[in-house]
């Protein structure tokens, strides 16, 4: 059979039944009901930390790991001496700025022009070393960034349709899941689907995976159940790797059977694969409501503050400070005092020694204080965030 401009159909499960339109409704609740959980002041941390964690397990589904301290470390412009690991923080860096860029973006996620910027940006930001395309003979030449690929490429089983198709391919893409008329299930839905026929399509000779991340992570945001960034797809699909890598094999699966749908690619196949991201939506979700619940946060903070921190005398003080914090989102600097149980001078001492250890900040020495969410918090403040051994 030859290809056409239409060979991602079907692009949306229509025989899925209530199971998707269920699933998806429960995403749009959850999500829903996590963002109500910090106040605004917080979740700018925590999406800093969410945007972290996108970044470091879309890279390790890529087989690229970046210890997060090292990520922060570039983050201040503190590189490695060691070249491969100098290498990998900018890769993280490419990765933190394009997801930046995407979260301000307005536009049709699905457009060309958007996917290619998102690759433009991210190569662009790369070293030399890191700026190639590799073969699945495991040849590399060098890469242009933010270009459609100009040959065809193999991906494991898959063959990717020929790269003279690729503009009608994606104009088609566009058109069909950037219809105005999707009811907002249907839409996150199609979160799955685009996810996959993205995939399919391999726009680039290489980074498509990672793209395909940060287009549905723009995707999500836009649709409005990102809980105010406050959980990540990719941190899920890091744990299912596996899975993840069989089910967007099999749904490249060409149908064999009238029952199967209308269109090129097996519906069935499409369907069980919205399914899969549905689930590991709701999983990560799920998750994210337990590590950002105010109260057992609030004890995990407490036990580092008083057992971990080394503040000695000055720990339950400290911690009185950043459990205001953390409840109100923040608070004057004249409050330390009453705060912390404590007279004026005390109060002040104990702000300084949290301030000093990074565990709260403020936009000037003046200004009102907040929590501090540094790399070396996160393994006592949200346990299984990140893998053990990734953070000090």
């Amino acid at each position: 059979m030859s290809l056409t401009e239409t060979a991602i159909e079907p692009v949306f499960p229509v025989q899925h039944g209530p199971l998707l339109d269920d699933l998806a409704c429960a995403v749009i609740q959850r999500s829903g009901q996590l963002s109500t959980k910090v106040s605004p002041q917080l979740r700018e941390e925590l999406t800093e930390v969410t945007r972290l964690m996108h970044c470091y397990y879309s890279n390790l589904i890529e087989g690229q790991q970046t210890l997060v301290p090292d990520i922060e470390a570039a983050l201040h412009n503190d590189f490695s001496a060691e070249p491969k690991k100098r290498d990998l923080q900018k890769l993280a860096l490419a990765h933190l700025a394009c997801q930046r860029w995407a979260a301000a973006y307005a536009g049709s996620p699905f457009s060309p022009e958007f996917l290619c910027e998102l690759h433009n940006r991210f190569y662009s930001a790369l070293p030399p070393s890191l700026c190639v395309a590799t073969t699945y003979t495991g040849a590399e030449s060098p890469l242009t960034p933010g270009v459609l690929r100009d040959r065809d490429v193999r991906v494991g089983a898959h063959l990717a349709p020929p790269h003279a198709l690729l503009p009608g391919l994606l104009c088609h893409f566009e058109q069909r899941y950037g219809r105005a008329n999707l009811s907002l299930a249907s839409r996150i839905v199609a979160i799955g689907a685009s996810h996959h026929r993205l995939a399919w399509i391999h726009p680039f000779r290489d980074g498509n995976g990672r793209v395909v991340r940060l287009f549905s992570d723009t995707l999500i945001r836009q649709l409005g159940i990102d809980s105010g960034g406050l959980w990540s797809l990719s941190r899920g699909l890091a744990f299912e790797r596996q899975e993840y890598y069989s089910r967007l094999a099999k749904a490249d699966q060409v149908r064999t059977s009238p029952a199967d749908g209308e269109g090129h690619l097996s519906e069935q196949a499409l369907r069980e694969f919205c399914e899969f991201v549905l689930k590991v939506m709701l999983d990560q979700i799920s998750f994210m409501e337990a590590v950002f619940d105010l109260n057992t946060l609030g004890g995990r903070i407490e036990q580092y503050v008083r057992l971990d921190a080394g503040f000695g005398d000055m720990g339950a003080r400290v911690f009185l400070l950043l459990r205001e914090a953390l409840h109100r989102g923040e608070f004057p600097r004249g409050d330390a005092g009453r705060i912390s149980g404590a007279g004026e001078r005390t109060g002040r001492k104990a702000l300084s020694a949290a301030v000093d250890a990074g565990l709260l900040k403020s936009a000037t020495p003046k200004s009102p204080v907040r929590l501090a969410l540094p790399a070396k918090v996160h393994e006592a403040y949200f346990p299984r965030l990140f893998p053990p051994g990734n953070l000090p």
